[in-house]
């Protein structure tokens, strides 16, 4: 079903609710799978022709209410700049997908916590979205929708490398975990650093607001894996459920300190920065 975008711009996202598992801090939990279609070339090798045929395929697909996910569709390569950009800013759809050419879509479940990228850098981007922190919640429901997409779509798949992707960083299980975090406190304290140290040595990313290759604003931060092949989506998703806590922990502890000591010129800061909103 094709969606009018007025329909959007009055509602706002589940995830976006700060309603889940300490969303003080975690703002948003993300899990992204990325698949192609075997019998296709990828997007980036694709004319438009074959671009409009994997779009046309894949819209009816996700109109069979894919793991009984109704999603509806948007003609992404049909919008105007304006309304491309607000997509990308509710987190639907990713920069490249805004950005690119040719024949593309997205579907979207009512509460927002569910898109599906058609023909961005891969034929699909799978992606499930939650408030605070819950991967556990996002696997489930990714894995449901994607077991029924493939099974009436074949995959490229290799029993050596996995799920064929476009850029060779996402073969394997194609899967990005990621938690949206805001750390005021590690940032002003410049404690931050350290954190993102400690990431680096057990091959976790940290990328601005909109993911990779964008930059930190207010404090917010994406953390995730790095490496695809080699381990399971289980184990890619301990990793990310083993840290969080201590960065949460190591947040909460640093804005205690701050507010004991410097109350007052935390108000300040707080108070004028509203004022020039």
């Amino acid at each position: 079903m094709d969606v009018d975008l007025e329909s959007l711009t009055r509602t706002s996202g589940e995830w976006l609710k700060a309603t889940g598992p300490d969303s003080d801090i975690v703002m948003s939990s993300r899990i992204r799978l990325a698949r192609n279609l075997a019998q296709f070339p990828f997007p980036s090798r694709a004319d438009d022709s074959v671009r409009a045929e994997v779009d046309e395929l894949l819209k009816t697909q996700l109109a069979k209410h894919p793991a009984g996910r109704k999603l509806n569709y948007i003609v992404v390569s049909g919008l105007e700049l304006l309304d491309r950009q607000m997509l990308v800013e509710r987190q639907l759809i990713s920069r490249e997908h805004s950005e690119s050419h040719g024949q593309r879509g997205v579907g979207i479940s009512d509460e927002e916590n569910v898109s599906i990228m058609v023909n961005e850098e891969d034929h699909l981007r799978i992606q499930v979205l939650r408030s605070g922190f819950a991967l556990d919640d996002c696997w489930q429901e990714i894995n449901a929708i994607d077991d029924a997409i493939e099974a009436d779509r074949t995959y490229a798949f290799s029993d050596r490398l996995g799920y064929l992707t476009a850029c060779p960083t996402n073969c394997g299980t194609g899967i990005r975990v990621s938690v949206l975090m805001h750390l005021p406190g590690l940032v002003h304290t410049k404690e931050i650093t350290k954190v993102f140290q400690a990431l680096q040595k057990i091959n976790l990313a940290v990328r601005g607001l909109y993911g990779e290759g964008s930059q930190a604003m207010g404090d917010f931060y994406q953390i995730s894996n790095q490496v695809t092949l080699g381990k399971s989506e289980e184990q890619l998703i301990r990793t990310i459920k083993d840290v969080v806590p201590n960065i949460v922990s190591y947040e909460r502890r640093v804005r205690q300190e701050l507010v004991s000591k410097n109350r007052r010129g935390l108000h300040d800061q707080v108070s004028r920065a509203y004022g020039i909103l």
